[in-house]
């Protein structure tokens, strides 16, 4: 796979972005099934049925402001590229919490993303707010979304038929409570996340 030579390259996928059309997205179109990994740092909010104290999060310097404790997470499913600079994510996540219980955690999600690519093959995506309910563990039946999520960098292989992704700088993403309601933020968190990816269908119906 290629790599960034340097941070010109960023620079010059990250311009792309803004005109999707023109940065050569018809050259990734297809399926990929993907896998990989997330580690985080969360801030929670503190909710009881009478009252909830929203999280203190974290300064501008990317320090936690009050307590935090870990969450990992596995990752696993199927990313779309349409070819305009739009797509799809479908996953299964398994977690991890290391909070005042430690408690295990199975998610589906969905998610909506653009992505752009350069002559060199190099990728960068943006996920949109994503919505994900849990199907295993003490939380099974909820739903939350995430949004503020990072943009992810990497590099698609020379034949279309790999890719990976990483983080490239990290961000505080916000987790709401949709269901049960009313919506609440029920955290805040800093994450990195890798991901590989394997072409299982090039897209051309």
């Amino acid at each position: 796979m290629r790599t960034f030579k340097t941070a010109s390259a960023l620079a010059m996928l990250l311009a792309a972005s803004s005109a999707m059309a023109d940065s050569g997205t018809e050259q990734l179109k297809g399926t990929y099934v993907f896998s990989g990994s997330t580690v985080c740092a969360v801030s929670p909010a503190f909710i009881t049925p009478t009252s909830y104290t929203p999280p203190a999060g974290f300064r501008a310097n990317l320090t936690a402001i009050g307590d935090t404790f870990p969450v990992t997470f596995s990752i696993q499913g199927t990313q779309t590229f349409n070819g305009d600079g739009t797509g799809r994510i479908e996953a299964r996540i398994v977690s991890l919490s290391f909070g005042n219980q430690m408690s295990g955690a199975a998610t589906d999600q969905e998610t909506q993303f653009t992505y752009s690519i350069d002559d060199d093959g190099n990728v960068m995506t943006q996920n949109g707010q994503s919505r994900s309910v849990f199907v295993a563990g003490p939380r099974t039946g909820q739903e939350i979304s995430t949004s503020n999520v990072p943009i992810f960098v990497g590099h698609l292989s020379s034949d279309r038929k790999s890719m990976s992704l990483a983080t490239f700088n990290p961000g505080v993403e916000t987790v709401t409570r949709l269901v049960p309601g009313p919506e609440l933020v029920e955290s805040l968190r800093l994450c990195h996340r890798s991901r590989t990816a394997i072409r299982i269908g090039r897209g051309d119906d």
